[in-house]
């Protein structure tokens, strides 16, 4: 049941990270945000290790590393993906890849088992994925054959990170995502100078220093998101953990109805009371 608990508050606190994070990018540049909130996640990390632990094993900072040189990969896949669009369609089958690419690591390597429900309320979980992310519009195309590739390649690439956490030791403490969290930075920065070098310049406008403090706490719900995954991940299957948070959609769109009151469609409304019965049956029922 805790798992569950766990589970679901991290996708709430991803889907927050990324409300915050969409709103800084309103008015600073993109990359500027990514780069501010990972030092900030960075550091709310480090002052988190006295109660978690962390330990300079080669295994957990290898697996750390790996996750955060995908992570780079993934997000630059997510961001020209979505830039490409269609947001409404690319980004839940981004989420949907995300959970699928763990769970099937962790049903076939892993030898993970659960009961007829368990397996009804994963599939329920996975449809509700979808239409929580689905954002309806009038004039919904279809995706170009790049656009889904790249698409395709954030939700692998998503999911390739999960495994990435799971495989370091369990007593590593948070090493794992301390080191995600900053060959993350090392990628950021990497394109942020071949941006540099290609004409881009990076300079935020005075009327952007309101954006500055939700640009902190987007990576400092970010980093939580990950040591609540991490403790959600030591305690249960990878499979139920890994489709619980493909649900951060939905703490994003709870953030956009109270605080800037945007309208939950009745398509995402469906998704969230599925969302909240099949994580009741999967309690119930693994």
């Amino acid at each position: 049941m805790l798992t569950i608990v766990l589970g679901f508050a991290t996708s709430l606190v991803y889907g927050f990270a990324d409300f915050f994070g969409a709103l800084a990018s309103r008015k600073i540049n993109p990359m500027l945000v990514t780069l501010v909130s990972g030092f900030s996640g960075l550091i709310f990390l480090f002052t988190m290790t006295p109660f978690f632990g962390m330990t300079l094993d080669p295994s957990s900072i290898f697996w750390g590393s790996l996750a955060g040189v995908i992570s780079a990969v993934g997000i630059t896949c997510l961001y020209a993906s979505l830039a490409i669009g269609p947001i409404s369609i690319l980004s839940p089958l981004g989420a949907i890849m995300s959970a699928l690419v763990p769970m099937a690591f962790g049903v076939i390597f892993q030898h993970e088992h659960f009961s007829t429900i368990g397996w009804g309320a994963l599939a329920g979980i996975l449809v509700a994925v979808g239409l929580v992310g689905f954002v309806p519009g009038e004039n919904v195309r279809l995706p170009s054959a790049k656009g889904l590739l790249l698409g395709l390649g954030a939700g692998v690439s998503i999911g390739l990170l999960l495994i990435c956490i799971d495989q370091a030791p369990a007593n590593s403490g948070l090493t794992p995502v301390i080191f995600l969290r900053g060959f993350s930075i090392v990628g950021i920065l990497i394109l942020m100078l071949a941006a540099f070098a290609s004409g881009t310049r990076f300079k935020p406008q005075s009327v952007a220093k309101k954006s500055w403090p939700a640009t902190i706490l987007a990576g400092v719900l970010d980093s939580s998101a990950n040591v609540l995954f991490l403790t959600a991940m030591r305690m249960g299957a990878l499979s139920v953990v890994s489709v619980l948070t493909a649900l951060y959609p939905l703490g994003t769109i709870v953030l956009a109805r109270l605080v800037l009151k945007e309208k939950i469609a009745k398509v995402q409304l469906a998704g969230v009371l599925l969302a909240l019965a099949c994580s009741a049956l999967l309690a119930s029922g693994i």
